[in-house]
């Protein structure tokens, strides 16, 4: 099985707006289509998706949240069966996704028309609202939107959200669009892999921007407490943490070794997948992981 050598420790290193036409435009490109079984299929190549390797990373929240939903399914209709109260996580899951959904196609909507927010109906129209509220703020300048993109060298391919220019101080950022009442840190290292592919890619050389001042941020389009849109924003910026990526996509190999041997095993030598082939550095020295075949 081929592998790609990674070093792990080095470092990786208010006026109303009308958002004109960046000189240099990179077309939308969604290749989501192509996505099965957590793999972005490019020219019949598997390529993990970044979303299906941040899996593995437990997540005791959204477990709580889980078991909040049984809790008050039950509450609300003590007369539920057993399988109808364990489902309510994922019919809340759904909607959640619905959500997202409806939003992202708000923001390409933007793009078009400004004054596409009035024709948004409540309550769905306060997260337009949040969202161009944030474009106003900041003065935002939407240099690439959903772009998919493979890392060939990494095996990995994902579909970002935004990458934007803020027109007042020029800085650039890899921005995604959440919806719901916080932020979490690992949608750090989901932008980390989303900012390492685009340069890959040469997306940053074509728009003539320096990778090492490209930034990421979360906009979350806030969810109040009785899961309706508040109209309001939480912008986070966070640091690039591309290693701890390539750490947890290291363990999710780990974990689905058998899964990627089946998957190879159907395919000849050049498409197969490419697990990684991680060296540790220790203090004063570098130890090459030999187990990893």
């Amino acid at each position: 099985m081929t592998k790609t050598p990674v070093v792990i420790g080095e470092k990786v290193v208010k006026e109303k707006v009308v958002v004109e036409k960046p000189a240099k435009k990179i077309a939308k490109v969604d290749n989501r289509a192509k996505r099965r079984a957590g793999f972005y299929w490019e020219d019949d190549q598997p390529f993990v998706s970044v979303t299906t390797v941040l899996g593995v990373i437990e997540k005791p929240a959204l477990r709580y949240w889980a078991t909040k939903q049984v809790y008050w399914a039950m509450a609300l209709d003590p007369s539920l069966s057993e399988k109808e109260a364990l489902a309510a996580p994922f019919r809340k899951s759904k909607n959640a996704m619905r959500r997202g959904t409806l939003v992202h196609s708000m923001v390409e909507a933007y793009k078009h028309n400004q004054k596409y927010v009035n024709t948004i109906a409540e309550p769905t129209r306060k997260y337009a609202q949040a969202f161009y509220n944030w474009v106003t703020d900041n003065n935002v300048e939407v240099l690439v939107q959903e772009k998919s993109l493979v890392s060939r060298r990494y095996c990995y391919a994902g579909t970002f959200d935004l990458l934007v220019r803020f027109k007042n101080s020029g800085r650039v950022l890899v921005v995604d669009i959440k919806t719901g009442r916080g932020i979490y840190e690992e949608v750090f290292l989901q932008l980390s892999a989303y900012k390492h592919a685009l340069e890959e890619n040469g997306v940053f050389a074509e728009l003539k921007v320096d990778p090492e001042k490209v930034g990421m941020a979360v906009c979350n389009l806030q969810t109040g407490e009785d899961d309706r849109p508040t109209g309001n924003y939480q912008f986070q910026e966070g640091e690039d943490v591309f290693n701890q990526f390539l750490a947890a996509k290291y363990l999710w190999e780990y974990k689905n070794k058998a899964s990627l041997d089946k998957i190879n095993a159907n395919l000849p030598p050049e498409k197969r997948y490419t697990r990684l082939d991680i060296k540790f550095e220790t203090i004063g020295k570098e130890v090459k992981n030999e187990n990893h075949r």
